[in-house]
């Protein structure tokens, strides 16, 4: 009966202990934010918010502005962004960029080419290339597949006409998911 009695006591006293230390529990968010050139990206502000503050990202932050698709960011728990700098579009012939970004349709759809569900990390996307001898498919939102290669310890992406841009960055947090830096453009496929 002591045994009992002891048993009990000792199994209140712990589930007290254990109620009184939820709260002391945080309610709040931590953050992580990591520093690019002179940006500071962190996990409390959205894919959009983040970018805004970057002089690098200019013609991705209006395309945001004017689309749709941030909305859809914002709806997916999860999701990858491969990034657009402004320097991998003044790559393009004018004739050509002028064309690209006067498409909403096609805009929308390349933005949409680059987001994937689910938070990937480089280190990820790393392991799923060595499993699948250097190349594997991601499936991203607008339902086509994009590339990835790793060549000489370096992430491609690749669409499906062979244009290949690489991760020069990566692993930066936003609210729901992460981004990484790409330096080219690449297009997803058109109907015809």
């Amino acid at each position: 009966m002591i045994l009992k009695n002891i048993s009990v006591l000792f199994f209140i006293i712990l589930c007290s202990n254990v109620i009184s230390a939820q709260k002391y529990l945080s309610k709040e968010m931590a953050e992580v934010s990591t520093q690019w050139n002179e940006n500071k990206f962190t996990s409390t502000k959205t894919f959009a918010e983040n970018i805004a503050e970057a002089s690098e990202f200019t013609i991705l932050t209006k395309i945001l502005k004017e689309d749709p698709v941030s909305e859809e960011i914002k709806k997916n728990e999860m999701v990858t962004i491969f990034t657009v700098s402004d320097r991998a579009f003044s790559k393009m012939e004018k004739k050509q960029k002028d064309s690209l970004l006067g498409n909403k349709n096609l805009m929308n759809s390349m933005v949409k080419y680059l987001i994937v569900p689910g938070r990937i990390d480089k280190h990820g996307l790393k392991t799923e290339a060595k499993k699948h001898n250097g190349k594997f498919y991601l499936a991203t939102l607008n339902g086509q597949k994009l590339g990835v290669i790793e060549k000489e310890d370096q992430l491609f992406l690749v669409d499906s006409e062979g244009r290949q841009a690489a991760i020069i960055d990566g692993d930066f947090y936003f609210k729901n998911g992460f981004f990484h830096i790409i330096n080219n453009i690449i297009l997803p496929e058109t109907e015809e």
